[in-house]
């Protein structure tokens, strides 16, 4: 963990010698993804981060990066998972999302071959100085449970949240004005 503290904070100290700040956001969400779909022993497509918009009002996605320009959720759309972590700034843990009524949206983008929907994840709220700006989602894919892995259980998600915790005001210095 330390080598992604170091690696972020150094980051962040370009940020007013980069041409694209929204570059630089996604480059240190996607070297975040890689350390937790490794401490997870995920793929990289099974990490998601999600920052609350300058206004407040929705929440858009930095990783994954493809999903950066594809939209934003509305922050009074009740069926979102990450809406309801955000609002209620806990963590959540849900391994049977298929049964759970989300936006699923997303899960038909192609990231890989053919989409795979969730079927288990951890939601975690990203919060700096007792304020959210975002959530961290991750998330075991397959066609059926069984082939997505094993369940997350309550130490996942604390781990989750030591990561994400750790990392998170790297994210809110790096984000650009108006983001």
């Amino acid at each position: 963990m330390q080598e992604l503290h170091e690696i972020l904070s150094a980051m962040v100290a370009q940020k007013e010698k980069v041409r694209d700040r929204r570059e630089l956001l996604l480059d240190m969400a996607d070297r975040i993804v890689k350390t937790v779909s490794h401490e997870f022993s995920l793929k990289l497509d099974e990490v998601a981060i999600l920052l609350l918009s300058d206004d407040g009002r929705q929440l858009r996605f930095v990783a994954p990066r493809r999903f950066a320009d594809l939209g934003t959720i509305p922050v009074t759309k009740r069926d979102s998972i990450a809406v309801g972590v955000l609002a209620r700034r806990a963590g959540d843990v849900i391994n049977n999302v298929p049964m759970v009524k989300h936006v699923s949206f997303f899960e038909s983008i192609k990231l890989r071959d053919k989409p795979s929907p969730i079927q288990k994840m951890i939601s975690t709220p990203l919060v700096v100085r007792g304020q959210p700006i975002g959530v961290a989602q991750i998330s075991r894919k397959g066609e059926t449970a069984r082939e997505a892995g094993p369940d997350f259980t309550p130490a996942d998600l604390k781990h989750a949240q030591e990561i994400l915790d750790g990392v998170a005001h790297y994210l809110a210095e790096a984000r650009p004005p108006g983001y």
